[in-house]
Order: structure tokens, then sequence, then C-alpha cells
């Protein structure tokens, strides 16, 4: 068994790395900063070693997993790159170490809640996962690896699939894409690099993809797996539909458009591994969102949902999600924006996402890596927002004033923080 040291291991995607790792059998520890996030409960849980950074970590006898968040200035990298140690950066690592038939999950929204739903649909198989709300998963001899294909910086080019799915193409990552067109050439590159394609008929800037091997799904346009919402009620979906020319009928447990493209995604990669569709039913009401992906508490009578989404889009769509489940209820939204570069890239697009919610609050800019706090760049992501008001921490006890409401803490960095505060 191997000996892994990871460099950033409170990423989402690198700390279900560890936990895949360790129980594989290998010999996991890990570095970071020392600041609480959400995934270091599953660290611990999983009793895998975290420190804070330190040049000590850094010995001869491991291989290095370096998360892509951090470059040469970091004292580890420095003294990996220094001592010429194995290295591999996480999406390097992901390519070389996992073998068996590849299931990526792709699109600029909704990737972690797909590949969970697929990860659930084949988990009486023999699989190993690495999911990005921390989840790992390892079985030694596995058959299948299910796993997040990111497009930031292109880092999706460097896999081999045997299927990739890809739910939608969105204009994101305004630091390194320079547009849309950019985005779906960098799409299209991935796609000539599967065997099997699943996409979304229905996404107009995903549907022109092209792949001899293509599978499409969706509720307007498919040529395989395709939808219509026979009837909702207020926990789900009764869906009619057909895949592969076979008619079928579900119900779904969420509620959100945004839910049944995942859906019908996952149905589709299940469906084309030889899936059984006889017992299906039973595995889709036992499936359950990712971390932070309209995760639901209770704050006195009031529902704390605490959700992932950054991009307008995705701003959105949890907010539509929020108003179906709870129509009659005032929808209150706590927003961290995420980085400078992405707000200020698409700030028109955010100055219509809230449209949905009663009252709005903005909190601090959660700064990449790659940003250090600006209080120019600030002022100017404040001005987006417009009549929002700002938020800080002084502020959580007055959050007892809404009485009967939906409370919406929302963004990816660490405003879960705020969440932890206000309950204790």
């Amino acid at each position: 068994m191997g000996k892994y040291h990871l460099i950033g291991i409170k990423g989402t995607g690198m700390s279900a790395l560890a936990v895949s790792l360790k129980q594989l059998g290998h010999e996991v520890s890990g570095s970071d900063v020392e600041e609480h996030f959400f995934t270091t409960p599953i660290l611990n849980e999983n009793n895998i070693l975290v420190t804070s950074f330190d040049e000590k970590n850094i010995t001869a006898n491991k291989t290095y997993i370096i998360s892509t968040a951090f470059d040469n200035k970091n004292i580890e990298v420095k003294k990996v790159f220094l001592k010429n140690y194995k290295y591999y950066y996480y999406h390097e690592f992901l390519e070389k170490f996992y073998k068996g038939i590849k299931i990526g999950v792709s699109g600029v929204h909704g990737k972690t809640t797909t590949a969970m739903l697929i990860a659930s649909l084949f988990a009486d198989q023999n699989i190993s996962a690495v999911i990005g709300d921390g989840t790992g998963i390892g079985n030694k001899n596995y058959k299948y690896f299910i796993f997040e294909a990111c497009e930031y910086k292109n880092h999706f080019h460097i896999f081999n699939y045997d299927y990739l799915v890809i739910n939608n193409i969105d204009y994101d990552h305004p630091d390194f894409f320079n547009s849309l067109e950019d985005v779906k050439r960098s799409f299209q590159i991935a796609s000539d690099k599967t065997k099997v394609l699943v996409i979304n008929g229905d996404d107009e800037n995903a549907k022109d993809i092209k792949n001899n091997n293509k599978y499409t799904f969706g509720m307007n346009e498919a040529n395989f797996t395709s939808c219509k919402i026979k009837k909702q009620v207020e926990t789900g979906y009764f869906l009619d539909i057909i895949i592969d020319n076979k008619p079928y009928k579900f119900y779904l447990p969420f509620l959100g458009k945004h839910m049944i493209y995942n859906f019908l995604a996952s149905i589709t990669i299940y469906y084309l591994t030889g899936g059984k569709m006889d017992n299906l039913q039973d595995k889709i009401l036992k499936l359950k969102l990712p971390k932070r992906r309209m995760e639901e508490l209770f704050y006195y009578d009031n529902i704390i949902i605490d959700d992932y989404a950054h991009h307008p889009t995705e701003i959105k769509a949890c907010i539509n999600a929020v108003k179906e489940k709870y129509p009659n209820k005032k929808i209150v939204v706590l927003f961290e924006p995420h980085t400078y570069t992405r707000t200020l890239a698409l700030e028109e697009d955010f100055k219509n996402s809230f449209q949905g919610a009663d009252e709005v609050y903005i909190a601090k800019t959660f700064t990449s890596k790659r940003e250090k706090h600006n209080p120019s760049l600030e002022k100017k992501v404040r001005e987006i927002f417009g009549n929002a008001k700002r938020f800080h921490l002084g502020l959580l006890s007055s959050l007892k004033k809404y009485q009967g409401s939906v409370i919406i803490f929302m963004g990816a960095g660490n405003i879960r923080k705020y969440i932890s505060k206000l309950i204790s």
C-alpha cells in the first residue's frame, strides 16, 4: 500500500480523494490552513491526520498530491519541488491512479449532485468515487470509478473517459475563459476523449457538442431519455420517462427543474451500463443530495438551507426550488459572493439573480488563493447588488426576527460558518 500526503486536503475534491484512498487501504495524511471547513469532520471521522502547513511534513517516503489552489509559494509545495519528490496535481492523480470503467460528470452546474446520484444508484455495485462534497468511496477490486470532471483551467482534458456526462454549459471562470465560445470549445475537446457521451439535449450551449456515440436526455429534445412531468407535489415530481423507447414511471423526491435534469443524466448512465430497471424506484427513494446542496436545518420555527450556489444560474435554480417547496413562506437569502473576478465579470447576471427572494443580505466576498481582499473591488461588488443589506457576524442574532421563514445561506466559500455560529 502507498503513503500519500495531500497538500490542501480540506478542499472538497481533495478531502474526498483522501477518504477514498484511506478506504482502499493506503496510508493518508494531509495539510491545510487551520480554518475549519465543512470537510473537517469528514476527515476526522475517517481518522485522517491533518496538520498545518509545515515543511517538516515533506519527507522522502511519500507520494504528494497537490491541490490546484496552491503553487510553489506554499512552503510544502516548494520543498516537494526542491527535493524532486514524486508528486501529482489533483486531476493528474485521478487519471493516473484510478482504473476500471471511468464515469466522468461534467457541466458548469450540477456536477456534484449528479455524481452523487450516480454513485447512489450504483451503491450495490463495486465502485470507487471522488465527489465534490467531500464524499470519497474506495472499494478494492472496484469496477466503476465515478468522479467530477471540472472544466476549470481545462483540467478535464487530461481524462480518458468511458462515459462522460455534460449537464450544461454556461459562462463561468472568467479568470481563465475569455467567452462562452471558449468554454464550449473546451467541452468539445473533453468530449472527443470519451467513448460514450451523455448530454442534456435541452441545454442550448451543450446540445451541439459532437461525439460519434452521443446519447441525449431532456424534457424537450432527447434521442434516448425523454421526460414529462405528470404531476408535481410538495415533495417532488411524478415523471413519465421513456428510455431507449421503453416507458417508465418514477417518483423523484426532489424539487427544482435542475434536479430533473440531474436525475435524467443519472438514470441514463445507469441504463447504459446495464442497470436493472425493475427495482430502480426503490433506489430513487433512497437518493440523498450531497452536502451543501439544499441542505436543511431548523432554527426556531425557521428553515435554514445551506447551499453551494455561487453562479447566477445556480442562485436562480436554488431560489426557484425553495419557492416550489415552500410557496407560502418568506425567503431570506444571505449570499457570500465567490471571488471578485466571477462577480464583476457576471455583473449583469448577478443583478437579476435574486428576484425570487423577499430579502437579500450580501456578505464580504470570499476570495480565492489567487486573490486578496481589495477594498476598492469590494465596493464595486456591493454596488452590483444595489439595495441588498450588508451582512456581517453581528447581524446573526437579528435573524430571530424572522418567523416561519426560509433563510438560505448561499455561496461556495465558507458561509456555512455563520450557520454553525447561529445554531450554537
